[in-house]
């Protein structure tokens, strides 16, 4: 059952309607406090847009939230083999430096809702959002910096997302880590190619 799609109506996060409607809780705080506090100054400063699904029997309840940002992966930064992989995704008639993507900066489902398989289809209603000819521009991949809890790992992994690295020391060392410090790694970077969208189609 497609919850979102029968439900909810899709709508941008504002501050009216934030005062309208319930507060949102999905569990996390750090989440929470982002949607109640942040999220529209993130978008008065064009750093990111909150949306949100609301439930339409009673529009006070938000189903989940969403913030969406502008982003690329640096080809050229990543270790050989993987550059090499990435170049082998796209067209090679001009090499590009970084290629073009969506960032999804933060997803909350509401905790009233949770277990019905939402995050998943919210995770669809992106990809087929920013791969429809609807999209002003070119968007080839959905990346997000999951955080590194197996729970979330498995959760972006069924839904098709691949880790950008192999190893949590490449991505350590990409992100600024010494070879000599201990491997620490709060999140792991993670995509998702919007060509696997015409495989389907």
């Amino acid at each position: 059952m497609a919850f979102i799609t029968e439900n909810c109506t899709f709508f941008e996060l504002t501050d009216d309607m934030l005062a309208a409607c319930q507060p949102f809780t999905c569990g996390n705080d750090d989440l929470d406090d982002f949607f109640a506090n942040d999220a529209t100054r993130y978008a008065h400063f064009l750093m990111g847009k909150t949306y949100c699904f609301r439930l339409n029997s009673d529009p006070t309840k938000i189903v989940c939230a969403l913030t969406l940002s502008n982003d690329s992966i640096r080809i050229y930064d990543l270790p050989r083999s993987r550059r090499d992989y990435m170049k082998s995704l796209t067209h090679h008639e001009k090499p590009l430096r970084r290629y073009p993507g969506v960032l999804i900066g933060r997803l909350g489902v509401s905790s009233e809702f949770a277990g019905q398989g939402i995050g998943s289809e919210v995770l669809q209603f992106i990809k087929g959002w920013f791969f429809s000819s609807s999209n002003k521009t070119g968007c080839r991949f959905v990346i997000v910096d999951a955080v590194n809890d197996p729970e979330v790992i498995a959760f972006y992994e069924k839904n098709g997302f691949i880790n950008l690295f192999s190893s949590e020391e490449q991505e350590f060392i990409y992100t600024g880590g010494k070879k000599s410090q201990p491997v620490e790694l709060a999140t792991r970077l993670m995509y998702y190619d919007l060509l696997e969208m015409r495989k389907k189609s």
